[in-house]
């Protein structure tokens, strides 16, 4: 999609730092070079009640083994600080969606993944473990070096949550990465889309990107969503469980038959003799 209109402007949104605009394929928030920081931010705040922000992205560079750092998608109550949040600045108040590309610290999951947080403006990231101090939900994604840019849509009903899922290749079916309920972002939040490289890169580069206000028909379809996931991950403890107790009535069963035969062989045995 053309990022810039004729008159050479860009629409709704600025860019600040290292981001670079290529006219007609996406917006580069920093090049696969060291001790780089680019966002684009939108210039109006977006819907109170509720929304959706569906956006295409991609990310990899020449790195083999050490790459990094990753980009964020914020809404927030502040817009185009630049920090170290992913390129954003820290103590923001609002939602932040992390595509984390390097690990800092040793975790039970792989990288690449996406987290999502809320900042509350008291709080700083958790940046030295990777966000373990401020995770809401997580999935493990290989976005990575793709040969096609990954989709991810972000809903959001106020009090209700956050749904977020990604999509990463255009044949391949919808995740869903996480589910953070009850949520309530600070009124006139503005969409921001930052990235941060160190000693180590990548190419970070927003393709597309659109923002609505949902319908009704649209709400009650979150409202499942959500439900529905909620009550999926709540039924996958239950069922591991109840699998784990019947395991152990199987076990228990099959001991008591063994024990009741060998009592049973002995006793014959000794009428035998």
């Amino acid at each position: 999609m053309p990022f810039i209109d004729e008159g050479f402007q860009m629409r709704h949104y600025d860019f600040n730092g290292d981001a670079i605009v290529n006219t007609l394929s996406h917006i580069r928030l920093t090049p696969d070079q060291p001790s780089r920081m680019g966002s684009v931010w939108s210039t109006q705040p977006l819907p109170e009640d509720y929304w959706k922000v569906d956006f295409t992205f991609k990310i990899g560079g020449k790195g083999g083994y050490l790459y990094g750092d990753g980009m964020g998608m914020f809404v927030t109550k502040e817009r185009a600080q630049a920090g170290p949040v992913f390129g954003n600045r820290d103590y923001f108040t609002g939602l932040g969606v992390l595509f984390d590309t390097y690990p800092n610290g040793k975790h039970d999951f792989s990288t690449p993944f996406v987290m999502g947080m809320i900042g509350d403006g008291k709080s700083p990231y958790d940046g030295a473990h990777d966000g373990d101090a401020n995770r809401l939900g997580m999935c493990e994604a290989h976005f990575r070096n793709l040969k096609e840019g990954t989709r991810c849509s972000v809903t959001y009903l106020k009090g209700v949550g956050v749904h977020v899922q990604l999509r990463l290749q255009p044949k391949e079916n919808w995740i869903n990465c996480f589910v953070i309920p009850n949520v309530t972002l600070p009124e006139n939040s503005y969409l921001g889309f930052t990235a941060l490289t160190g000693d180590i890169s990548d190419n970070h580069d927003i393709i597309s990107v659109h923002a609505e206000t949902l319908r009704t028909e649209a709400l009650k379809d979150f409202n499942f969503n959500l439900d529905s996931m909620l009550n999926t991950n709540t039924s996958s403890v239950h069922s591991s469980t109840l699998g784990f107790v019947l395991k152990l009535l199987l076990v228990a069963g099959a001991c008591g038959g063994l024990f009741v035969a060998y009592k049973k062989y002995t006793a014959e045995s000794a009428r035998r003799f």
